[in-house]
């Protein structure tokens, strides 16, 4: 811009435009130096704020051609630059509306503007400069053009230009919005994509891993029991009365036993897990077995429930993955408060939450931060509390299977504690007998 107004004081005589078109090149070099330090300081650039800086772009490009010709200027098609920039980066409606402002200004120049004298063949400049039409009569009358027709092809020159750049908005606000669009939404699909696949190798990893675990302990557990009975017989064949010994062999048979129902209840999950697997259970008798198989590890603790009175009624597509998740929350809220928990249900139109609430001293914002990303190590956590020791792995499968079930878990703090909700889709309902 400032070499065209060093073109135009050279050669065009524009010494009346010169001072207001100075003035109009330093408030934008000012506009510009701020933004570029405030980009520096990396600061976030809203869409308001970026949006109010392409409404200078065309307020200036506006005032600029004011002064030196109007619609008659050469760069007033420039206007598309900033439209360009908008419909590219912006959404739609920022885009229309850069884009109306651009045709209102185009549509002002035709109409209000300082005209900027114009050479004749000559090589001298005509006498009257108050107005184009003046200008281009004074230059055709050297060839003996009538100076009606001259009008008359000038008028629907501009005329034509001004559609042509009416139409030219029109197309760059909607059709490379829309592309920008489908660009920025293709991103985000991908980007959702890429996070699943790492999610999905980490809870792969991990069943491979159990799986493996699972099948080198099948033959010492199997070596074990055999030992045991085989002592339990010698035992036995001696006659002794050692009460003490035979004890401790019913108790490590009991240990046995209790091992191969966890590996036969491994291996009956994975099965599953399968497609087609999954059984219908109301929500109450989902929590109540849950509760009822988990209360016994923490008989000191109290569990409140408070469900409402369609949670008898509500049917859920379940497995054994999910009871394991809700027993691992149990477990977790009982660890940041021993004395007491709540669960309690709501009921709305396609989904049931289940709330699990403690009154411990909340999750840490280490947990919060990390959630639903990756299994959370606890030495990596100099900050974590002693009431969240728990939240590691388990954490992490539970929530793995809330998502393979299509449901949602939230973790967050209260005033006296913390809750972990769980949100799950109805399969469906029948008659409520609460």
């Amino acid at each position: 811009m400032s070499a065209a107004v060093i073109y135009g004081y050279a050669y065009l005589d524009i010494d009346r435009q010169l001072t207001a078109v100075t003035i109009i090149i330093i408030a934008q070099a000012l506009l510009t130096v701020s933004s570029y330090w405030q980009c520096r300081r990396d600061q976030l650039v809203t869409e308001q704020v970026f949006t109010l800086q392409l409404i200078a772009d065309v307020v200036f490009i506006f005032a600029l051609a004011y002064f030196t010709g109007g619609a008659t200027n050469p760069f007033v098609s420039y206007f598309l630059v900033p439209l360009s920039i908008a419909a590219a980066t912006l959404p739609l409606r920022h885009a229309a509306m850069i884009a109306l402002l651009a045709v209102a200004a185009y549509t002002a120049l035709l109409f209000f503007y300082q005209p900027l004298p114009y050479f004749s063949h000559s090589g001298h400049m005509p006498d009257n400069t108050d107005s184009i039409s003046a200008q281009h009569h004074d230059h055709h009358s050297e060839h003996d053009v009538p100076p009606a027709d001259t009008s008359i092809v000038l008028n629907a020159h501009y005329l034509g230009m001004w559609f042509n750049f009416l139409v030219s908005a029109a197309l760059i606000a909607w059709f490379v919005s829309r592309m920008a669009e489908a660009i920025r939404s293709q991103q985000e699909a991908i980007n959702k994509q890429r996070e699943q696949q790492i999610y999905d190798e980490q809870i792969l990893s991990i069943a491979t891993l159990a799986a493996g675990t699972a099948h080198e302990l099948g033959t010492p557990i199997n070596s074990l029991a055999l030992l045991i009975e085989e002592l339990e017989a010698s035992v036995a064949e001696s006659g002794s009365d050692n009460g003490t010994l035979k004890e401790d062999i019913a108790l490590m048979q009991s240990q046995i036993l209790q091992c191969k129902q966890s590996l036969v209840k491994l291996v009956r999950t994975a099965r599953q897990t399968q497609p087609g697997e999954r059984s219908l259970l109301s929500a109450a008798d989902l929590i109540n077995n849950c509760i009822d198989q988990w209360q016994p590890l923490r008989p000191e603790l109290q569990v409140k429930t408070q469900f409402d009175a369609d949670t008898a009624g509500v049917q859920i597509e379940c497995d054994e993955t999910l009871s394991q998740a809700i027993t691992n929350l149990l477990n977790n809220a009982a660890n940041a408060s021993p004395e007491s928990i709540v669960v309690k249900t709501e009921t709305q139109t396609n989904a049931i939450s289940i709330a699990i609430v403690d009154h411990g001293k909340g999750i840490s914002d280490f947990v919060l931060s990390r959630f639903g990303k990756q299994p959370i190590a606890k030495e990596r956590d100099a900050t974590q509390r002693d009431d969240n020791q728990g939240l590691g792995f388990g954490l992490f499968l539970s929530n793995a299977s809330i998502l393979r079930h299509s449901g949602q878990l939230i973790l967050r703090n209260h005033e006296a504690g913390a809750e972990a909700i769980i949100t799950l889709p109805i399969a469906g309902k029948v008659a409520s007998t609460l």
